[in-house]
């Protein structure tokens, strides 16, 4: 493995998503290059450090000479839900290896993968897999690469505990696929942001794993809880066999998407995978302690002000 430095110019894929966003704000005054798919809709985060460049990373030939320039390359895109013939495995495995592609031919040196707790080479949860396998292509590159596995992330903006406080206000109860047992380990989306940060600048984290998590294991239920005392609306949960869920996921299909379950088939499978960690590198990046959930949700009151 050669010796890595601290990059001069950052290409980011998925910069203007949930993280991509806040990993923007954590890297202010850096030299970036941001890959969008549309630059005059993104103009507005184009100065004199941040640079544009369009491309799609399923689309190998629309990348050609994007990371021209560049000494490192983050990697954030991926879905949650495979729709309108975008699979997990096109969208994030496939997408992963052009990506990788294009970062060699234009001679970067650092490769930061996003990934995920629970990435695992198990046809029965194809995100995971997916993740999984990105992983392995980026571990078979020759970059000095660095992979991130984060736990559920929240924050403004968040796909997952806003959801489920949208759930709490404005059913009559506080409905569970499952026994709400499932395990998770919060964390905030400024820490995550930090963390790639701090990864970014230690020549240390190459050839590493590093998962990222809150300080603290909540069960589903639990979860429920603290979100419902946080917005003030405390309810009756009731917990529904998970076939009946998946079928209802299944029958709702054809609806508009807000009369539709608040959850997706792959998101009622992730039910069934502890997402916590046991070996978070998050406090040794951050060289604190992270954030704790109960205390960082005063966003969920805020969208509704």
């Amino acid at each position: 493995m050669s010796n890595p430095v601290a990059p001069e110019r950052i290409a980011i894929t998925g910069a203007t998503g949930f993280v991509g966003s806040n990993v923007q704000q954590a890297l202010a005054g850096r030299k970036l290059r941001l890959l969008v798919r549309d630059s005059a809709a993104h103009a507005y985060l184009a100065n004199d450090d941040v640079e544009l460049v369009e491309g799609d990373v399923t689309e190998p030939s629309s990348l050609r000479g994007a990371f021209e320039g560049c000494s490192a390359v983050l990697h954030l895109v991926a879905i949650i839900e495979e729709r309108d013939g975008m699979t997990f495995d096109r969208n994030i495995r496939q997408g992963t290896e052009h990506v990788l592609n294009e970062a060699m031919s234009a001679g970067v040196r650092r490769f930061f993968q996003m990934s995920a707790l629970g990435a695992q080479d198990n046809p029965d949860f194809p995100y995971h897999q997916a993740k999984w396998r990105a992983e392995q292509s980026v571990k078979a590159s020759a970059f000095d690469w660095t992979i991130f596995r984060p736990s559920i992330i929240y924050g403004p903006g968040d796909g997952f505990i806003s959801v489920l406080a949208d759930v709490i206000r404005n059913y009559p109860v506080i409905p569970v696929a499952g026994d709400g047992s499932s395990r998770f380990q919060p964390i905030q989306v400024n820490d995550v942001a930090e963390s790639i940060r701090e990864a970014i600048d230690d020549p240390g984290t190459a050839g590493k794993t590093c998962e990222l998590a809150g300080p603290e294991v909540y069960t589903y239920d639990q979860l429920l809880d603290i979100i419902a005392t946080v917005i003030g609306k405390r309810k009756r949960k009731v917990h529904l066999p998970v076939n009946l869920v998946k079928l209802a996921i299944t029958a709702s299909k054809p609806l508009p998407e807000k009369l539709r379950p608040p959850v997706t088939h792959e998101q009622l499978k992730m039910l069934a995978i502890d997402n916590t960690s046991a070996n978070a590198a998050t406090a040794l990046l951050l060289g604190r302690q992270p954030a704790r959930l109960a205390e960082n949700l005063d966003y969920l009151n805020a969208r509704m002000a």
